[in-house]
């Protein structure tokens, strides 16, 4: 019982052994299992590392390769670029100094000019002419060497470093380097050019007399002679007197053409103009040529038989020289037995005058050069026609400088119409006036105890558009002053009561004397002046008798224009340097208000202000100059317009304003002159120039103007 008992535990207890040993065997299975998975895995991610270590091992091999190739290769190319660079600035050094040999070889003074005015570069001849080392001159302010640079080109002082100044031609040459302007200046030394014109001058003077005289003798001698003042003469000596005549008139007229070109070469051609009928001139030509046009059996006829006539401003001798020439001209050309027809053409801004003949024609090839000195249209026209080929550009320069033009088209039925026309002047009185522009003229106080002296100056201030009221003695004087208002006084300092000092310092101290404008006229004047001396406040000037016209007229005007202030013209212009050089040339007599486009223009235009004139350039950065006439005949009062253009109006534009002048063809003068006809016509005294004479209603009118 006891073994059985045992061996059953014994049993039990091997069951409960091979189990746990199974067990045991198991888990050990598993074990092995589980570390043979993490060996594994160990090898796995030991191979990963290795992998990885060896890839970044590559990689920083080859990064280490390519630094040092890349290295190579950028040494390389700073080797390069350096290489191209020392050649480039060899290149540079050696442009420059090519640049600075060929500025070295040029006669006039070069320098470049920075955006700060300073003097980056100059040549040899800069040095000679400032009498200054070239590294004095480089990077100095180029105002020491022109003090007007920047505010004119042109003709300017330049100074030297000892002081001294020379007279010199500036041009100025604009570009654009790294964004910065820049500027190459040109000064050409004129002083020797201007003594060579002096000399000139002097032997065009000299010739002139020593010619002149000497032919006008021979001329008129033979003239007697061959008018018969001698007596009869035999047929052969007749002939050969005939000869000499008519050779000494071409030797004449060689003579006035060839030192009237000296004289438009030196502006010294003389002008005196004066108010003509366009009929009279006409008339005056037909008479004075007609002889000259039976030498050729051509007559001359007048072809406006019935049309209006008009009136121009000109000097009377030189229209008259335009007419012979081409009435000459037309008389050579035109077939024996032939008319040349003279004919005037009458419009709203312009005279027209017309010479048609019935000849061959202008040659094409001759039509450009025709108004060329010395041009002829085929050598065979110099022996057979005569002249020398001056008459036509002599005959130009005459009427540009009357503002006008001169051409010449084809004729219908053969032949050629030469034409020139000339501003013309109208009755104020013509043109209709608002309501509300009805108003008195300027009046004039004239102290002046000489009736006669009175009555002239008040005739001459009516034929100016002025009333006179005539004051006997300072009494009178004083009594006019206190019943009604003048714009100026004219004074005589010899009066019977008081003598004009003691007149004008009384008037002084009247509320409405201290500002009257007062032009003295005397025979004493030049003594008042000196008594006055600083006294003299308000006197527009000192006029001695006998009087000058045209003195006293414009001392008149300057009288009103301290009343009223200078007239205003609108100038539309895009180009700076000509609204200065017109403003230089009108001075104080205008005030000129600028305009750079068309917009500004039409903004001036539509405000408060009232202009006297405006003056229109052709080309504009926003449009034609052309588009404001439209603008301004819409105005209640338009002012008269003056083209001023570096190109020529056509006769359309022409008739459409007041006057129309080439800029590189128009002197100071001949400007000067169209303006101020043209403002003091078209303007009333008294216009509105400015609040003053907005808030007076009271307009004066002037009796003649260019239309």
């Amino acid at each position: 019982m006891l073994l059985r008992e045992t061996s059953g535990e014994r049993n039990r207890l091997t069951s409960r052994i091979d189990v746990m040993v199974a067990h045991e065997r198991a888990e050990l299975q598993r074990f092995n299992e589980n570390y043979a998975g993490r060996v594994a895995q160990l090898r796995l991610v030991f191979v990963l590392l290795f992998g990885a270590l060896l890839a970044l091992s590559l990689a920083a091999i080859w990064g280490f390769y390519r630094y040092l190739h890349g290295n190579a290769l950028r040494y390389q190319a700073l080797e390069e670029a350096k290489q191209a660079a020392d050649a480039a600035n060899a290149a540079l050094w050696d442009s420059r100094g090519q640049l600075q040999s060929i500025l070295d070889h040029a006669r006039d003074p070069i320098l470049l000019v920075d955006a700060g005015s300073r003097v980056q570069v100059a040549n040899a001849a800069a040095a000679r002419q400032f009498r200054q080392p070239l590294a004095e001159i480089i990077g100095s302010p180029i105002q020491a060497l022109v003090p007007s640079y920047g505010a004119r080109s042109g003709e300017v002082q330049a100074r030297r470093a000892d002081g001294s100044v020379f007279t010199a031609d500036l041009s100025i040459g604009r570009y654009t380097e790294s964004g910065n302007s820049a500027a190459v200046c040109v000064l050409r030394d004129v002083t020797e050019r201007r003594r060579l014109d002096e000399l000139k001058s002097e032997f065009v003077s000299t010739v002139s007399h020593e010619l002149r005289t000497p032919l006008t003798s021979i001329r008129a001698s033979l003239g007697l002679v061959v008018g018969g003042v001698a007596g009869a003469l035999p047929e052969e000596v007749r002939e050969l007197l005939d000869i000499a005549h008519k050779n000494s008139e071409r030797l004449v007229l060689l003579v006035n053409d060839i030192l009237d070109i000296e004289k438009i070469e030196a502006g010294r051609l003389e002008f005196r103009r004066e108010r003509v009928s366009a009929h009279a001139l006409l008339d005056q030509a037909l008479a004075a040529n007609a002889a000259y046009a039976a030498q050729f059996n051509v007559r001359f006829e007048r072809q406006d038989a019935g049309r209006a006539d008009a009136d121009v401003y000109a000097d009377v001798a030189r229209i008259q020289q335009v007419l012979a020439n081409l009435l000459s001209n037309a008389a050579k050309f035109s077939p024996a037995g032939s008319k040349v027809e003279l004919s005037l053409l009458v419009e709203a801004g312009d005279v027209t005058f017309q010479v048609r003949d019935h000849g061959p024609g202008i040659p094409q090839a001759f039509r450009g050069r025709i108004f060329q000195r010395f041009a002829q249209a085929d050598s065979s026209d110099v022996r057979q026609k005569g002249g020398t080929g001056l008459g036509l550009s002599i005959s130009r320069a005459i009427i540009e400088h009357h503002a006008g033009s001169m051409g010449f088209t084809d004729a219908e039925g053969g032949g050629t119409v030469f034409f020139f026309t000339l501003p013309r002047l109208v009755d104020r009185e013509a043109l209709p006036l608002p309501p509300a522009q009805e108003a008195r003229r300027p009046r004039v106080l004239i102290v002046e105890d000489e009736p006669s002296v009175a009555m002239l100056l008040q005739m001459l201030l009516d034929e100016h558009g002025w009333d006179g009221m005539i004051a006997h003695n300072a009494e009178e004087a004083f009594a006019r002053l206190d019943r009604q208002s003048f714009d100026a006084m004219t004074l005589d300092l010899m009066l019977p009561d008081v003598d004009g000092i003691s007149l004008f310092r009384r008037l002084r101290q009247r509320p409405d004397g201290k500002a009257l404008p007062v032009v003295v006229i005397s025979a004493t004047a030049a003594q008042g002046r000196r008594e006055l001396n600083g006294d003299a406040v308000g006197v527009v000037d000192w006029l001695d008798k006998p009087i000058s016209q045209s003195r006293l007229r414009d001392a008149l005007r300057r009288a009103l224009q301290g009343n009223e202030g200078p007239a205003r013209i609108l100038h539309v212009e895009d180009d700076q340097d000509i609204t200065r050089v017109v403003s230089a040339v009108m001075g104080e007599e205008a005030q000129l208000v600028p305009a750079r486009n068309l917009a500004e223009a039409r903004a001036a235009l539509a405000g408060t202000l009232r202009f006297a004139l405006v003056i229109i350039d052709l080309g504009l950065p926003d449009g034609s100059g052309l588009d404001l006439i439209k603008d301004i005949r819409a105005m209640d009062r338009p002012p008269p317009v003056l083209i001023f253009s570096a190109t020529d109006a056509d006769q359309h534009t022409a008739r459409e304003v007041a006057g129309t002048l080439v800029k590189s063809r128009t002197e100071n003068r001949v400007l000067h002159d169209t303006i101020r006809h043209l403002m003091d016509a078209a303007r009333p005294p008294g216009a509105e120039a400015g609040p003053e004479a907005r808030q007076n209603p009271e307009a004066r009118q002037n009796t003649e103007t260019l239309a």
